[in-house]
């Protein structure tokens, strides 16, 4: 297995396809923009502008209940091209986040034929809500997190109900989301792979190498960058305590989380791409 570093040059990484489907190579898919007759000379540029602002006719806000009756908000960002039962992807956000901060990652999958649901986690974003109470995430202690992973369980369930694949569905998180997309996974065999940016040994008490060693053969991708130094050396760890195929991408910088993904690294187009041989989507 091999340990790829990326200088942010534009540089791809050598997949490894250990995995019993046909490899085969992503193309991005990008609409034409839709030109009125009056143009504002701003939305020329804009049409190659990967931000959420350029594109909505794909979004959907909805909310739906964790089972210990939290209400849950979240957006469904859908495939531009219309198919039937396109892969899936659950995402999960950072602390002190909210699902927004998945938004142009969001928009380049769903380009790509995913179907994705980002949420904001209970104490999170519009997600305070539970039984009268108002949640905040300030006041969490480990068990508040461990909670979390019920959030996950909704918005699996969501994301089937609106088309997505049930044999096709992987889980993306960021910083504690990595570490809690990790624990939802190791419990829901269901989930056909994992990608873990900037996780952590320990965040808050969630812990993760009992986790990723018991995950087995399915899949797993560490991403992180070089300066970020307690999720890289975690990261290090991670990877040689994992029991079946786990693939570490490293990128220049110090970026962490989702940030990492709305840098120059061309981690969100990679991440993609890991993805495609085991999910799909199909070409």
């Amino acid at each position: 297995m091999k340990r790829t570093v990326h200088d942010g040059t534009g540089q791809k990484a050598v997949f490894l396809h250990h995995f019993s489907r046909s490899a085969r190579l992503y193309k991005g898919v990008v609409s034409p923009c839709s030109f009125s007759l009056i143009l504002l000379a701003g939305l020329v540029t804009a049409c190659n502008d990967p931000s959420p602002a350029n594109s909505t006719v794909h979004v959907n806000e909805i909310q739906f209940n964790s089972s210990d009756g939290v209400v849950l908000h979240a957006t469904i960002h859908a495939p531009e091209k219309q198919t039937t039962n396109p892969p899936g992807l659950i995402l999960v956000h950072m602390a002190g986040s909210n699902r927004a901060g998945w938004d142009s990652f969001a928009l380049r999958a769903r380009r790509a034929g995913y179907l994705c649901l980002a949420f904001d986690a209970r104490g999170h974003g519009e997600s305070v809500e539970q039984g009268g109470k108002t949640l905040t995430y300030r006041t969490f202690e480990t068990h508040d997190w461990l909670a979390i992973l019920d959030d996950i369980a909704s918005a699996h369930k969501a994301l089937l109900e609106h088309g997505a694949d049930p044999r096709n569905v992987a889980i993306v998180g960021a910083s504690i989301g990595a570490n809690l997309a990790l624990r939802y996974a190791l419990a829901h065999p269901d989930i056909a792979a994992t990608v873990m940016v900037s996780p952590g040994r320990d965040y808050k008490g969630v812990e993760t190498e009992q986790a990723i060693r018991e995950l087995g053969k399915r899949p797993a991708l560490l991403v992180t960058s070089q300066g970020d130094s307690y999720s890289a050396e975690s990261c290090v760890t991670l990877k040689k305590t994992a029991s079946g195929f786990c693939e570490l991408r490293e990128y220049a910088g110090s970026a962490h989380g989702t940030n990492l993904l709305d840098g120059p690294t061309h981690a969100a187009e990679d991440i993609l791409l890991w993805l495609r041989p085991i999910i799909g989507p199909k070409s």
